[in-house]
């Protein structure tokens, strides 16, 4: 999101734009394209795109790396209990 990685990578990640003016639009959600098989939904284009989708927003909008694993470590700890 923040263009920390490799070039190959960041062309798989496009923003989600909708055609028109939507509340989803200012969610910092990504552009998932939908797929035919399940080896396609394992993809990582696919896959990625759907754990992020899923994160909450505030591990989202976080604004430094160190910040923002801190917040994901914390999320999966949680969601595993």
């Amino acid at each position: 999101m923040h263009n920390d990685a490799p070039v190959y990578l960041c062309e798989l990640v496009c923003t989600y734009q909708p055609t028109r003016t939507l509340r989803s639009a200012n969610n910092n959600i990504l552009e998932v394209k939908r797929t035919r098989t399940k080896g396609g939904d394992g993809s990582f284009a696919v896959a990625a795109k759907s754990l992020w989708n899923n994160l909450p927003t505030l591990i989202k909008t976080c604004d430094t790396l160190v910040n923002f694993k801190h917040r994901l470590t914390t999320h999966f700890f949680h969601s595993s209990c």
